[in-house]
Formats: structure tokens, sequence, C-alpha cells
């Protein structure tokens, strides 16, 4: 049961980091609105980051290359997030909510 909870929070703690990464790049940003097509290469240039960062640790076992995989993953889930809410204001948003 111990591992659940760990699991859990280790869980939330991981969500929490990417609605902070959410937030950063709105203030960065402000609201984006793309097309999916152009939401799919920034999400494929964070991807493609996440791994560099993961061939570069298998060959030097640095664990500075770990934190800077698990950036570049919380940066690639936070895209993620951004798109999907990008399809909800714009190319979703007349859809009523038994469509949804």
């Amino acid at each position: 049961m111990g591992q659940k909870k760990k699991v859990g929070i280790e869980m939330n703690e991981q969500i929490e980091k990417v609605i902070n990464e959410r937030k950063r790049q709105d203030k960065k940003w402000g609201e984006q609105n793309h097309s999916p097509l152009l939401w799919l290469s920034i999400i494929g240039e964070e991807f493609g980051e996440m791994c560099k960062e993961a061939n570069e640790y298998s060959f030097s076992s640095d664990l500075k290359r770990i934190q800077d995989l698990q950036t570049e993953a919380i940066q690639c889930a936070a895209c993620c997030v951004a798109m999907a809410e990008s399809l909800d204001r714009t190319l979703l948003k007349d859809l009523t909510e038994e469509e949804r």
C-alpha cells in the first residue's frame, strides 16, 4: 500500500510541474492557437529535445542528463496540454456537451 501512495504523490508532483510549465508558457507567449499541424511540429521539436537528453544520458550516465530529460518531458507534456486547450478554444468550441 505504501508504494501506491508514493506513486500517487509522485504523479501529483509531476502534474503540478506540468501545470507550472503551462503557466510559464502562457506568461512568455500568451494564448497560443495554432493549427493541428503546427502544434504537432511544436510538440515534435519538444519530443526531439527529450530524445536528445535520453541519448546523451545513455553515453554518459550523468544524472544531470536525467534532470534535463525530466525537464524536457515536462515541457513536452505541457505542449500537449496547450494543444488540447487550443483545440477546445478553436476547432471544438461549438461542440455540445453531448458531442464531447
